[in-house]
């Protein structure tokens, strides 16, 4: 008889930690209140943005568009809906997957969550390679999911997330080729922060950091590692002629196509009055640190982060500069959009690497300092319940941006008024206008509206966000209000193909751009009133 060795101790002992980060990450969706939008589109703060990235994977489903042909569902003017943003190949996929399933919201959500939470565990992976400790590097990886901005956008369309999932897993590989000069390594670790750059410039943080470091390193030492350094400069040279690439690519294809949707300039700090600059630094507090990190761990991370300086000699000296690195280069990005730090608080995510970044470089401070501080039991109590309190706080913030009546939100730590007072206002206004259109697809479907009968979505400032709640192409009042007046604002659209009109809000009926083409009512959906264009019967 054949016996099979169902186990072995290596192997089980691997499978521990990550059965202990499955069941983490299932108690953090619950915790988030993740189950109370897995089914809705772009929603809550930022919808804006949301709906540009849902836009793209919609279009992928129904046009059925190769990879390289990204489109949005807002037509601008003749040139349709074809642009690009970041490189669109999650969008692909989430189609692609719709294919089997269906479209729902969930595919894109999770997709992005998955990516993040692998990106943890890999720095979960990397702490334990330099702290050998498993409370500890469970610590720094939790940690960095309590910001609030990895809580809200993490189950989210916004791409900065799987890019910073990517360059995380990157970071740990470097970290392997580092410490074995293993060439593998660096191809994988390469590869990776390409693919995050790609999705997010941004996410090059860590990769600009510690390449300016090690070649540092490495350069002292140029005779003995000329093989290492060329390696290094292979690198950096792959990932950047990447970038560039795709930077051509996306210039060209929008200057072919509907140009001007997706900024792809800076908007930095010394281009602003001193009025503008005092206007955000009025309000950034509320509109943007706030969700960064809890303001309390935020002072206490300035802490750690000069106590490591402070006591170098103890700390781990490669880390402590990587970290210095760091932090220049996320003051340097804040610097280099400033103009968006009032509110688009999204713009930090990829920034948030700073966190565990400091927390890192602490342990080994500590480590150093006294092994006993380090595997006390205290110590160790002390940094759990530090942990649940800043988790709690995520918690709190992100419920906050789905429901703010949620019990979690309403017995929990309180938040400035300002801020409450903003997401009760958000909550009404979706309840009042976006929520109506949950559901209302397979309305217009029956009604005989297809996925290529272009439709005018009134009103709506931005390009996407009605159209996607509807899954529909077409016009909004996006560039055609300051382009057009009056009558001649809709006319415009039906002379691009507009076959329907749709208008939420009875005061929106007597718009001059309205009032004359709403004498073919065909239907009526929670307040919502669609009508067949004159040029349509």
């Amino acid at each position: 008889m054949i016996k099979f060795k169902l186990s072995h101790p290596g192997f089980c002992k691997k499978l521990i930690p990550i059965s202990l980060f499955l069941i983490i990450s299932v108690g953090l969706f619950y915790l988030m209140g993740y189950g109370q939008v897995a089914n809705k589109g772009p929603f809550s703060r930022h919808m804006y943005r949301q709906s540009d990235s849902y836009a793209f994977a919609l279009n992928y489903y129904y046009e059925n568009n190769k990879l390289l042909e990204p489109s949005v569902l807002f037509e601008l003017e003749d040139k349709g809906g074809k642009t690009v943003s970041e490189f669109p190949v999650l969008y692909y996929f989430s189609a692609k997957i719709w294919k089997l399933t269906g479209v729902n919201p969930v595919v894109p959500r999770l997709m992005n969550l998955i990516i993040l939470l692998i990106g943890l565990f890999y720095l979960y992976k990397l702490s334990y390679e330099i702290l050998q400790d498993h409370f500890w590097s469970f610590l720094v990886s939790l940690l960095m999911f309590s910001s609030p901005l990895l809580g809200y956008y993490g189950f989210n369309f916004i791409p900065n997330i799987p890019a910073l999932g990517f360059a995380l897993i990157a970071t740990y590989y470097y970290y392997k080729y580092y410490t074995s000069s293993k060439f593998q390594f660096l191809i994988l670790a390469t590869l990776l922060f390409a693919i995050g750059a790609l999705l997010k410039i941004s996410s090059l943080f860590v990769f600009l950091a510690i390449n300016a470091i090690f070649f540092l390193q490495n350069i002292r030492r140029i005779k003995q590692l000329r093989k290492a350094i060329l390696m290094q400069l292979g690198s950096v040279i792959f990932v950047f002629v990447m970038i560039f690439s795709w930077y051509l690519f996306s210039k060209s294809y929008n200057a072919r196509n509907a140009d001007g949707l997706f900024r792809q300039d800076i908007i930095p700090i010394w281009n602003l009055t001193s009025e503008h600059i005092q206007k955000i630094l009025d309000v950034v507090y509320t509109n943007t640190i706030i969700y960064f990190l809890n303001p309390f761990a935020l002072i206490a991370l300035a802490g750690l982060f000069a106590t490591s300086i402070f006591l170098w000699r103890k700390t781990n000296t490669t880390l402590l500069l990587i970290t210095s690195i760091l932090f220049l280069g996320v003051v340097m990005f804040i610097l280099l959009f400033f103009e968006a730090m009032d509110a688009h608080e999204y713009f930090l995510i990829d920034a948030t690497v700073i966190i565990p970044a400091i927390i890192l470089t602490f342990l080994t401070t500590m480590k150093g300092l006294s092994l006993k501080v380090f595997n006390s039991t205290i110590t160790k109590s002390l940094a759990f319940l530090l942990l649940g309190l800043s988790l709690n706080y995520s918690v709190v913030i992100t419920r906050d941006h789905y429901n703010p009546k949620d019990k979690m939100v309403t017995n929990n730590i309180p938040l400035p008024k300002r801020v409450q007072d903003y997401w009760d206002y958000c909550y009404w206004d979706w309840e009042l206008r976006r929520g109506k259109f949950e559901g209302i697809t397979p309305y217009i479907r029956s009604l005989g509206i297809k996925f290529d009968d272009k439709v005018i979505s009134i009103p709506d400032e931005s390009p996407n966000i009605t159209l996607t709640l509807l899954q529909q192409k077409g016009f909004t009042d996006y560039h055609y209000w300051n382009n057009y007046e009056g009558v001649k604002r809709t006319e415009r659209k039906i002379g691009l193909g507009a076959r329907y009109l749709i208008v939420q809000g009875d005061e929106n009926l007597l718009r001059d751009d309205v009032a004359p083409f709403i004498s073919n009512q065909i239907g009526e959906y929670k307040g919502i009133k669609i009508y067949r264009l004159k040029n349509e019967e």
